[in-house]
């Protein structure tokens, strides 16, 4: 149930989002410009260019503290890129090798291109409380 109301929130914020950037970006009436394919992509672990993963794992490389699978794509363009998914968090209690992982739904907001990879990521695991902000620790061939 909880997972059901998230999900219906984080669309609905991302829908108004997109909605008001094609607003601001419509200009002179007429046609519209031929859709551009997304160039934007996520450094994979091992170098791979990613463009809109089932999961993502280079958040933490190193230790996969954190990764969110089961990913659905709202929007993926040059600039930005939003979803939701699950998120895996290990707790690190007693340790990060004997702790449990934790498994709850995510909101995903992809941004800071550079040289045509996105470097950070923020993830919303509640609507009332801010993001957690990560920089990828992939990197792209």
């Amino acid at each position: 149930m909880r997972r059901n109301i998230f999900r219906t929130c984080v669309t609905t914020a991302v829908t108004a989002v997109i909605a008001l950037v094609g607003i601001a970006g419509l200009g002179d009436a007429g046609a519209a410009p031929a859709p551009v394919p997304a160039a934007s992509v996520v450094g994979g672990c091992d170098g791979t260019k990613l463009v809109r993963p089932q999961t993502l794992s280079s958040i933490y490389c190193g230790d996969a503290g954190v990764l969110v699978t089961q990913i659905t794509w709202l929007a993926w363009t040059d600039t930005f890129a939003v979803g939701y998914g699950t998120e895996h968090r290990k707790l690190c209690i007693p340790n990060c090798a004997a702790g449990k992982v934790a498994t709850y739904p995510v909101g995903i907001w992809l941004f800071a291109p550079k040289k045509r990879a996105f470097t950070q990521v923020s993830l919303y695991s509640s609507v009332t409380t801010p993001p957690e902000t990560y920089q990828f620790t992939g990197f792209v061939r």
